[in-house]
């Protein structure tokens, strides 16, 4: 996306929103002709999370046809229609994935995955949204060994990536002050371990635990708006499909640190000192 997005650009974005949009709709239609219960309180309490966006792209899009706008305003009104379309296209993104776990459905990927290059895409996307999100004092730390730079894995990428935003955006939101480290590595040849640590309060750790660490009865999720706990839920899901484990545990920043690990096949693992092409160089024993 370029940094002054024009109209052919915004109507790519319509599109894809109608398009995600008729897919819920028709996965509403196969659930009542199934006879499967639709679980409509969630959908009408979420409905608030998608007005947020949805309003400013139309406000800002009746601003543009104001006769005295000027080229500036105008491209800090497509500039804003545009995050605020990515806001909601990656909003429809999540309750698509929430969709297709809850009904079995969710099929993942095998991606050659520079695990690296993800982690440094979630590190600057994030450090520059916690400006917009008023974080101004809190540190992002990415903290990667020189040697794993090279490490390629295979996994659902988009997913992978989906589940630590799920994470870092919870831990962004609950942290006003100190640091969050996003951080990985290998704890055996094909075990890959994620961690973020914050320094929020312990209200995120038990709402963390609850959802990593507790059943919950079917359907309580879809009963509250609560959109940490709705991004814990879908980071679990994402992460128990690829067959992984969570764990919640204090964080060195006196705030929560989450775990998570999952089942790898690597295809470039260059990231030990022996040289030997079929070797990883293990960091640590996997439950230390």
């Amino acid at each position: 996306m370029s940094d002054k997005p024009d109209y052919n650009e915004l109507f790519e974005y319509t599109k894809q929103l109608e398009e995600k949009i008729a897919w819920l709709e028709g996965t509403l239609k196969q659930f009542q002709s199934d006879g499967t219960r639709v679980k409509t309180s969630f959908l009408s309490n979420i409905s608030h999370e998608i007005r947020t966006p949805m309003n400013a792209i139309i406000g800002f899009s009746h601003l543009l046809g104001e006769e005295d706008v000027d080229g500036d305003q105008r491209d800090a009104y497509i500039n804003h229609i545009t995050r605020n379309s990515n806001s909601l296209l990656n909003m429809m993104d999540n309750l698509i994935d929430l969709t297709l776990i809850e009904t079995g459905n969710l099929q993942l990927n095998e991606d050659e995955v520079e695990i690296y290059q993800m982690l440094k895409e979630l590190y600057d996307h994030y450090n520059l949204d916690r400006y917009r999100v008023n974080r101004e004092r809190v540190a992002l730390l990415l903290n990667v060994r020189d040697a794993f730079k090279q490490a390629k894995i295979t996994s659902d990428k988009q997913r992978l990536s989906r589940a630590l935003s799920c994470i870092i955006e919870n831990a962004l939101s609950q942290t006003k002050k100190g640091v969050i480290e996003i951080g990985a590595l290998f704890a055996s040849k094909n075990t890959l371990v994620f961690t973020v640590k914050d320094s929020s309060n312990m209200l995120l750790q038990e709402r963390a635990r609850k959802v990593f660490e507790t059943t919950e009865k079917e359907g309580d999720w879809y009963n509250t708006s609560d959109t940490i706990g709705l991004g814990y839920k879908l980071a679990k899901g994402l992460i128990e499909a690829m067959d992984g484990e969570i764990m919640v545990k204090d964080s060195s920043f006196k705030g929560t640190t989450i775990e998570f690990s999952i089942p790898v096949k690597t295809v470039t693992p260059k990231h030990y000192k022996s040289g030997e092409a079929d070797r990883i160089k293990v960091e640590r024993p996997l439950g230390e």
